[in-house]
C-alpha cells in the first residue's frame, strides 16, 4: 500500500515508528505532517486532498497518529480514499471522541476504550491495537547488568505527586539505579534498560505503555503495576512480574535481586515474547489487515457543515491550534466577537498552562 502518514514528527515519536515498521513491511510511507528542523513537512493551513493529490503513486490510506502536536488535517471528511486514526492517550480527556469521528478506521492503544468509541463513532469498527516495542531504536545489547532497578519516563511537574513520583523514590532509596529526572535519547533509553537487572513501570490510570515492552525487549525482567490488557500480551507471573501496592513492589525488587537464576528466566522469557510478538512489525501487519477490510464511513463525511465546524472546535481547542480555529471561523464569515469567544478556550488554556 501506499500510505500517507500525519503526526508530529520528533526522534522518539510514535508515529516515526510506526513510518520504520510500514516501510520495513514492504509499503510506501509519505509523510505528511508538519515540517520540523530535522525534516521537511507541509503547511497544515493547505486543505488535505490538495496535499495529497500531489503524491505520486496516488495514496491508498491516510493515517493520523496520536499524539499529533498541533496537527490536525483540514478536509480529511473530503477524502474519497480510506481514513484510519490512531488513538493513544485515550484515558485523558474526551475530546478524542470527537476527533475519532473525522475518521473511518478508528484504532485506540488501550482495550478497555473499545466500547466508548464504538458508541462516540456509532459503529464496531475500532480496534485495539498495543504498543510495541521499537528494537531498531532500542536494540537489546549484552553487558554487564549493574543496576538494579531501571525507569525512563514522564516526571513533569503534574507527576511529581503521583505513585509514579512515590515509588521512584521509594525504589532510589533501597536499590541502584539510574537518575530519573534527566532527559534519554532513545540509544540512552536502551542502554539505561540493557544495564538494568529490573525495569520497573508504573502507569497514570491502569493502562499498557511503551515501557512495558522497551523493557522486557531489552532482556530485564518487567516489574509493573496491574494494566488492562496485560494478560493478553504476557504471561504474567512466568514473563512479566505484577506488584500490587507499595510494600509488594519493594518485596519483589528485593526477591528478584536476590534470586538471581529465577529473575533470569522471567526476564528471558519476556524478552522471548517481545521480540516474537511485540515489535512495530507485528502492530504494522495487524493494522493493516484492519485497514484492508472496508470500513463504515466517518460520521463526519455525512454531517451538516454547522455539526463539522462544532467538533473541529473541540478538536483545535485541544490542540491550541489557534490559528486554524481562527480560519475556521473567517470561512464560516463569523463576526470578529463570535469569533473571539470561539478562540476564548484555546487563549484561556495558554495563560494557565
Amino acid at each position: 500500500m501506499h500510505i500517507a502518514l500525519g503526526y508530529h514528527w520528533f526522534p522518539t515519536a510514535l508515529g516515526y515508528h510506526w513510518e520504520r515498521a510500514l516501510r520495513a513491511g514492504g509499503h510506501q510511507v509519505s509523510y505528511v505532517g508538519l515540517p520540523a528542523p530535522e525534516r521537511a513537512g507541509y503547511d497544515q493551513r493547505v486543505p488535505l486532498p490538495a496535499l495529497l493529490a500531489q503524491l505520486r503513486p496516488a495514496p491508498d490510506l491516510y493515517v493520523w497518529i496520536d499524539p499529533a502536536g498541533p496537527y490536525f488535517p483540514r478536509g480529511i471528511e473530503d477524502l474519497e480514499l480510506p481514513t484510519a486514526c490512531y488513538l493513544v492517550d485515550v484515558h485523558l480527556g474526551r475530546w478524542r471522541e470527537t476527533a475519532a469521528c473525522f475518521f473511518d478506521h478508528v484504532f485506540v492503544s488501550q482495550p478497555g476504550y473499545v466500547a466508548r468509541f464504538q458508541q462516540a463513532v456509532g459503529h464496531a469498527a475500532v480496534t485495539w491495537l498495543p504498543f510495541a516495542a521499537a528494537l531498531d531504536r532500542h536494540p537489546p545489547a549484552e553487558r554487564a547488568r549493574d543496576l538494579d532497578i531501571g525507569f525512563v519516563g514522564n516526571l513533569a511537574v503534574a507527576h511529581r505527586r503521583t505513585a509514579r513520583a512515590r515509588r521512584l523514590k521509594l525504589l532510589a532509596e533501597r536499590f541502584r539505579t539510574n537518575d530519573f529526572y534527566r532527559p534519554y535519547s532513545p540509544a540512552t533509553l536502551a542502554e539505561v534498560y540493557n544495564r538494568a537487572r529490573i525495569v520497573f513501570n508504573t502507569s497514570t490510570a491502569g493502562e499498557i505503555t511503551m515501557r512495558l515492552f522497551e523493557g522486557a525487549g531489552c532482556g530485564a525482567l518487567l516489574l509493573t503495576d496491574p494494566a488492562d490488557g496485560l494478560e493478553q500480551l504476557f504471561d504474567v507471573g512466568r514473563e512479566v512480574v505484577v506488584y500490587s501496592d507499595d510494600a509488594d513492589l519493594l518485596a519483589k525488587a528485593r526477591h528478584y535481586l536476590e534470586h538471581e537464576a529465577e529473575r533470569q528466566a522471567i526476564a528471558a522469557a519476556g524478552r522471548r515474547r517481545t521480540h516474537a510478538e511485540h515489535q512495530y512489525v507485528h502492530r504494522m501487519a495487524q493494522f493493516i489487515a484492519a485497514v484492508r477490510e472496508t470500513p463504515p464511513r466517518a460520521p463526519m463525511r455525512a454531517a451538516a457543515a454547522a455539526e463539522r465546524r462544532a467538533a473541529r472546535r473541540v478538536v483545535y481547542t485541544h490542540l491550541h491550534m489557534l490559528d486554524a480555529l481562527l480560519d475556521e471561523a473567517r470561512a464560516a464569515d463569523q463576526a470578529p466577537l463570535a469569533r473571539l469567544w470561539a478562540a476564548a478556550p484555546i487563549l484561556l488554556r495558554r495563560l494557565v498552562r
